[in-house]
């Protein structure tokens, strides 16, 4: 087989990738800004005889027929250009991921704004309960199955049944003709909704065999008991139910599933105490989730006094939905004794111009509420949360892309 190398392998989808070319039988290399070899993902990775190095341009491992990247990776990242220089074929993630997936194999893809990661995570455990033995992809990991060996955003299973997440961020959902699809949802994030609605609406058409619109679904009852917090959770339940129903899994082993399942890794996820403090960490970081991830908490915790950390992904997305920011936010303080700490928007590199700023939405916030509070580093945070932990019940971190959130707050607990 040949030898593929993935830029960015640290990333939660290419990493994926990169467990599932194992699988296939590929000859594995990746590269990475933020490579720390003790640290998973890529710990785990080189575990199965993936070669990783810094993504540092110069060159690529001898002998690599093929690179993978991503939406995130710049036309004129040095390593790309490397490669198209050298005439290596260079393929997106979808196109490779579509390459692995046979032409005859029943391909079951989730689709939509919100919701889709948890989704693909329920149907792929059922299918597992169910013994069917199915190939997933997924955009985190499912709690069931992350361990020390497995990192958990993948099921490596039959190579005739997938069931994947797929992304209309950059509109790679299309590269796919599945023959069964699920909608989640629908809401303004990386597109204009009429810009959306199109995009769904060819998704739908290239679907072979039965295409499920949850939008048109009523909630499905008596939901069985379950672990996952918050309304939309019991929806991205309901969904799953309804989508499995429909494909033939009997009712008792799904319930059985849904009560079973622990999870999503950052989505809502409660990774432990700080100082008698629950923590939650998130990977919220449009207006639609970070409403609903803070409600849910709000919901479960209703005489409890929540503090929120967010740091926004990207400057083009703080200025395309500036106002819901506000709006979101400013309604989550109205609760008496709720507060926010901002964090400096996430920059990777890239030539993005910073329109809106973190300091931006802080000072929109404070016009109407105190209790804001901006802060430049994780240091500088970890003090006011080690002053102010007396006032605080619960602690959410959200935000996505950064890869020091995460690690932030589960250095909290050690405290």
């Amino acid at each position: 087989m040949p030898h593929v190398h993935f830029m960015g392998i640290g990333g939660v989808g290419m990493n994926g990738l990169a467990q599932l070319a194992v699988h296939h039988g590929y000859e594995v290399s990746g590269s990475d800004r933020g490579y720390q070899p003790q640290t998973n993902p890529y710990r785990q990775l080189e575990r199965i005889g993936i070669q990783i190095n810094p993504q540092d341009g110069h060159h690529l491992p001898a002998g690599v027929e093929r690179v993978v990247y991503s939406t995130a990776i710049e036309p004129d990242n040095p390593e790309l250009v490397y490669a198209q220089e050298r005439n290596i074929p260079c393929l997106h993630r979808a196109e490779f991921l579509n390459q692995l997936i046979p032409t005859n194999a029943q391909l079951i893809a989730v689709a939509g704004t919100a919701g889709k990661t948890t989704t693909v995570g329920l149907l792929g455990y059922i299918f597992e309960q169910a013994g069917l033995n199915p190939t997933v992809y997924n955009g985190a990991a499912v709690l069931n199955w992350r361990n020390d060996q497995h990192l958990g955003n993948v099921r490596c299973g039959k190579k005739n049944l997938w069931i994947i997440e797929a992304d209309e961020s950059d509109r790679s959902l299309l590269h796919f003709n599945p023959t069964h699809a699920l909608l989640t949802n629908l809401g303004e994030d990386h597109y204009s909704l009429p810009e959306l609605n199109h995009i769904f609406d060819q998704f739908r058409s290239q679907t072979q065999s039965y295409f499920m619109d949850a939008r048109t679904c009523e909630i499905y009852t008596p939901l069985p008991k379950n672990k996952l917090l918050g309304r939309h959770n019991q929806i991205n339940i309901s969904n799953a139910i309804q989508f499995a129903i429909q494909l033939g899994i009997a009712k008792t082993i799904i319930q059985k599933a849904i009560t079973s399942f622990e999870g999503i890794e950052r989505r809502l996820e409660k990774i432990g105490s700080f100082q008698n403090i629950d923590i939650y960490d998130d990977y919220a970081h449009n207006p639609m989730k970070i409403e609903a991830t803070m409600n849910a908490l709000k919901e479960a915790y209703p005489q409890q006094t929540i503090h929120v950390i967010w740091r926004p992904h990207a400057f083009k997305s703080l200025v395309n939905q500036f106002d819901a920011y506000v709006d979101v936010f400013n309604t989550f303080l109205r609760d008496t004794n709720n507060s926010l700490s901002l964090l400096p928007v996430y920059y990777a590199g890239g030539t993005v111009e910073a329109e809106k700023t973190s300091e931006d939405l802080a000072s929109a916030l404070l016009e109407k509420d105190s209790r804001v509070n901006l802060f430049n580093t994780y240091d500088e945070l970890h003090s006011y949360l080690i002053q102010n932990n007396p006032s605080i019940d619960i602690l959410l971190g959200m935000g996505a892309r950064d890869p020091q959130l995460p690690l932030f707050l589960r250095s909290l607990i050690s405290c």
